[in-house]
């Protein structure tokens, strides 16, 4: 892989990495609000997280599969030096 090849696929990898660490929050604030907060107020509060979560989830999918895509077409086989 060429080095301008190495710098595009490192800041797909850190955009995917830092979505998929809010879609992981978002999911254990519902899960932990839907506990913690009192009855009336739980199950309100984790669906809204889960809805906003819902876009981010499908965002993650398809560029996942794009950079996975990108990096078979432009990650040649591994060159050892010796």
């Amino acid at each position: 892989m060429e080095e301008a090849d190495k710098k595009v696929f490192k800041w797909k990898f850190w955009k995917l990495t830092i979505v998929l660490n809010v879609i992981i929050i978002l999911v254990a604030l519902a899960i932990g609000l839907f506990f913690k907060l009192p009855s009336s107020l739980g199950p309100p509060v984790a669906a809204v997280l889960i809805l906003i979560d819902l876009p981010l989830i499908w965002y993650f999918r398809k560029h996942y599969y794009l950079t996975k895509a990108w990096l078979d077409v432009h990650a040649g086989p591994s060159e050892k030096n010796d």
